[in-house]
């Protein structure tokens, strides 16, 4: 498969931090269209392998393609509105209500507010969000995790990146919400 055709290709990558190799020689083929994990110990790469793939980090060497061009550069869309990313940590703003949460990330990634609000109210019983005026930071972890799922899903990415998404959510999503979340 060539690079123009996978959603992630990466050939003979290392990612080192001063002496400590963290990737050598990684290869990889995402297909379009697929669903696909990356499984490891801790401290393996899993993470630094992810952020070279949305663009914050750099391999040292190699070559990775995504979505058909270079992260980084003019016109690939990456880091931007083609990809969706969850971290393993939250990266949300407490003092945000769920809906302020929404739409500014549904804002980022240049959606017409009609469209984030569509897309919200399917997210929103999807992934039984809590109410709306709720700020985040009455939000119990799992919920927040929800939210941030939500933010990286509002604009209908062509690619979704999760990095530890099940993290903090409960095997079962319950409708139990008290004062406190």
């Amino acid at each position: 498969m060539m690079h123009k055709d996978a959603a992630v290709y990466i050939r003979n990558a290392t990612k080192s931090y001063g002496q400590r190799a963290i990737l050598q020689d990684f290869s990889m083929t995402v297909p379009k269209g697929s669903i696909y994990g990356v499984l490891g110990a801790s401290g393996c790469g899993k993470t630094t392998l992810l952020s070279c793939m949305v663009g914050r980090k750099k391999f040292n060497s190699g070559e990775l393609w995504v979505l058909g061009g270079k992260p980084g550069t003019s016109g690939s869309g990456v880091p931007g509105p083609r990809i969706g990313y969850m971290p393993q940590d939250i990266a949300l703003v407490g003092e945000f209500t769920i809906t302020d949460t929404i739409y500014y990330f549904g804002t980022l990634a240049n959606k017409r507010h009609s469209e984030i609000g569509e897309n919200y109210k399917e997210l929103k019983q999807l992934l039984d969000l809590p109410p709306d005026n709720r700020y985040v930071k009455n939000c119990s972890g799992g919920q927040q995790r929800r939210i941030s799922f939500a933010a990286a899903l509002i604009h209908k990415p062509e690619l979704l990146i999760l990095d530890e998404p099940t993290v903090g959510v409960d095997p079962l999503l319950r409708k139990e919400y008290g004062s406190t979340c």
